[in-house]
């Protein structure tokens, strides 16, 4: 009997010790909850660096005109002169035409006046000077059947008489041929679709000019043109050239206004009697070439530069370089380039 008891507790220890073989399920260790990353701060975008503002590129001042460049061939003589509405030009060109006199090609782009005269007529070497500023438009009085062809033939847009009438009119507070004027507004609205707006012509613009330091101080000078000693004085107060009569007096226009400029540009070049173009009493003209390369002056700020010029081609612009090859700006303000021969006499005080 005892021997069952003792079979029976161990049946029993034997029970508790096989009993389920399955454990617990431990406990999942905890997952540590990421550390948020800070939101990176947005990089600003970097300001865009201001575009310098348009400016003329015929006179380096604000605002770029957006009406066609119109040229006007005006008479420089005595019986011509007071000038009508020269003082509204951006560029003005002294050339040598016949007897060695000279006429003025006028360039407006910035303002186009109403009235501007006396009008003279064209001359052979007027389009390949005026080719630079692409398709402008010419304003003239006439010409012998030579030049007006050589202007048919070359990119300048003929809006003299025969072209643009009702443009033109005679005063009669003037004899002829100096009374004849032109609207260059009415010219500008007639080839608005054809002509070209301001462009590059070579100039240079400034205020500062750091050669000017060390550069010659002057006065006043004198530029022989043809046989015309073209004259101007600087004016500190005005900060401009003004021209003078043969008298010394300031020239004026007819509105009143003196004649001045911020810069004279000289540069000298070749120049040839051009028997192809004759006047009424059979005097021929002169033809200045405005291709290739010479010697340069540069007047502005009451003192001269010296240098180079060179136009490689009638459509392009003209360098003008110092010795160092360097741009010689001009003071923004417009410019009276004088047509001088190779070898012209200049006197300056």
């Amino acid at each position: 009997m005892r021997r069952f008891w003792l079979g029976c507790i161990a049946l029993v220890l034997l029970a508790g010790c096989s009993g389920d073989n399955h454990q617990a399920a431990a406990p999942s260790p905890t997952t540590a909850s990421p550390t948020p990353s800070p939101t990176p701060t947005p990089t600003p975008s970097p300001k865009p660096t201001p575009k310098p503002p348009a400016v003329n590129p015929l006179t380096g001042l604000r605002g770029v005109p957006k009406e066609p460049v119109v040229v006007v061939k005006i008479d420089d003589t005595a019986g011509g002169r007071p000038q009508i509405g020269l003082e509204s030009a951006d560029v003005v060109y002294v050339e040598q035409v016949e007897a060695g006199l000279t006429r003025l090609a006028a360039v407006f782009a910035s303002r186009h006046p109403n009235e501007v005269g006396p009008v003279r007529s064209v001359r052979n070497a007027d389009p390949e000077l005026l080719a630079t500023y692409g398709h402008p438009a010419l304003a003239y009085s006439g010409g012998a059947a030579g030049p007006v062809g050589t202007l048919h033939r070359s990119p300048v847009l003929d809006a003299g008489p025969q072209r643009v009438g009702a443009a033109y009119r005679r005063l009669g507070s003037r004899s002829a041929p100096y009374n004849l004027v032109v609207d260059t507004n009415r010219i500008a609205a007639a080839v608005r679709a054809h002509a070209s707006g301001p462009r590059d012509i070579g100039l240079r613009w400034s205020t500062a000019a750091p050669a000017l330091a060390k550069a010659r101080k002057v006065s006043s000078v004198s530029v022989t043109v043809g046989r015309t000693a073209v004259r101007f004085r600087w004016s500190g107060p005005a900060r401009a050239w003004l021209q003078l009569n043969a008298d010394g007096s300031v020239r004026r226009t007819a509105s009143g206004r003196a004649i001045a400029t911020p810069n004279l540009v000289v540069p000298f070049s070749p120049a040839r009697i051009d028997r192809t173009d004759v006047d009424v009493v059979g005097n021929p003209s002169v033809y200045t070439s405005t291709i290739g390369a010479g010697r340069l002056l540069v007047f502005r700020d009451g003192r001269v530069l010296g240098g180079r010029w060179s136009r490689s081609r009638a459509g392009g612009p003209t360098a003008y370089l110092d010795a160092a090859r360097k741009p010689i700006p001009l003071r923004p303000g417009g410019a009276w380039v004088l047509l001088a021969a190779t070898g012209a006499a200049v006197s300056m005080g």
